[in-house]
């Protein structure tokens, strides 16, 4: 029972990740609702104690930004280097 369990809870876990990765900016929505969905998966993803680094959030973020973001897209790029 208790291996069922951990195979669960890492479908779970796994879900809710597969989530962030997933998630895309999209131009025709208002940002601020798109980031509130961020958030609360992130909320999601602390809540069942995993840990993610903020340096790959912030990669994640960046990445997911719609092509109309190319300049910041690029500038934040470099600046992460």
């Amino acid at each position: 029972m208790d291996k069922k369990f951990k195979v669960e809870l890492a479908g779970i876990k796994r879900f809710i990740v597969d989530k962030i990765l997933d998630f895309k900016i999209i131009d025709s929505k208002i940002v601020m609702s798109q980031v509130q969905v961020f958030q609360f998966t992130l909320r999601n993803i602390y809540a069942k104690d995993i840990f993610i680094s903020e340096y790959f959030l912030m990669v994640i973020i960046i990445k997911k930004l719609s092509s109309s973001w190319k300049k910041f897209k690029n500038k934040m790029t470099i600046n992460m280097s």
